[in-house]
């Protein structure tokens, strides 16, 4: 099998580096290595060219827009697997001989997608003692309303997705993380990411892995494929952007891949309150919250 890797980036040309280096670095050598870069300034390019990389490498300039962006990486790409990554990742050396045997492995495809396990090397700091008080009442909060992220890995009732980086054992999933998704060529027949979802394109991770399960495939996350995910600062979203587009994206995923399932509206209205409660001390991103809420008037 053949195995490309598609990064979409946008102004983060430090990160960037840090994540082609350790793409270099693989055991198993990507045979094609694409960029779809949206960055205001084409430092990239430049740098793509005063460097020696050891795999075919091809550097691509589009609107911003990381669903769009993603599209236009598939339609260029040629192998049998592709690979996305966030540009603020540095893969372990073994992680594409990993996630490729998988694929291998299942000799009637039923696998679509895999997923590896995520490390967030700053998670384990010390912090002041209100800190973390705070942040366990925020995590107690986000329980209660079915919003925190951490989980098995499935879907929950109102939609909202779970992750599993903290289990070790690998397993079938219905949730992949946008940071690191790996998928058969063949997916993208039956699939795409979701336009509509517009520039930081929150939650397509969300839609493109309910594609992927309607169309009939498996997804698989594998705990021996790690990554460290150091969730640059740069080029992000401020708490009220990200509040509004937690709202929209959330209804309109909802809408589109839920709704039909009418006992699923309980916890989809249970959920949009919990994202007012957990945002009641933070005037941005309760401002955010509401402003999305309004926006959904008239749907």
């Amino acid at each position: 099998m053949k195995l490309s890797v598609i990064i979409c980036t946008r102004n983060r040309f430090e990160d960037f580096k840090k994540a082609l280096s350790s793409i270099a670095k693989q055991t198993r050598p990507a045979d094609e290595f694409i960029v779809v870069d949206s960055s205001d300034e084409q430092k990239i390019e430049d740098y793509l060219n005063s460097i020696n990389i050891p795999f075919s490498t091809r550097y691509f300039h589009t609107q911003p827009g990381l669903t769009l962006q993603r599209n236009y990486g598939i339609r260029e790409s040629e192998s049998d697997l592709i690979f996305f990554f966030d540009d603020d990742v540095e893969l372990d050396s073994n992680y594409f001989d990993e996630v490729e045997k998988i694929f291998a492995n299942d000799l009637f495809h039923e696998i679509g997608a895999v997923g590896g396990r995520i490390i967030h090397p700053h998670g384990g700091q010390s912090k002041a003692v209100r800190f973390w008080l705070e942040q366990k009442i925020f995590f107690l909060l986000r329980s209660i309303f079915g919003l925190v992220d951490n989980g098995s890995g499935r879907f929950r009732w109102s939609g909202m997705a779970t992750h599993p980086h903290a289990i070790l054992q690998s397993r079938y999933i219905e949730c992949l993380s946008g940071c690191c998704m790996a998928f058969r060529r063949e997916v993208f027949e039956k699939a795409s990411f979701d336009e509509r979802l517009v520039r930081y394109g929150l939650m397509e991770d969300s839609d493109i892995s309910k594609q992927v399960l309607d169309a009939g495939y498996k997804i698989y996350y594998h705990a021996s494929a790690t990554l460290a995910h150091n969730e640059s600062p740069k080029n992000r979203l401020n708490y009220r952007q990200w509040a509004e587009m937690t709202v929209v994206n959330y209804d309109y995923l909802f809408r589109k891949s839920w709704s039909k399932d009418k006992w699923r509206w309980a916890a989809y209205y249970w959920a949009l309150l919990g994202l007012i409660v957990v945002n009641l001390t933070k005037r941005e991103a309760l401002r955010g919250t509401l402003n999305g809420i309004r926006n959904l008037k008239g749907r």
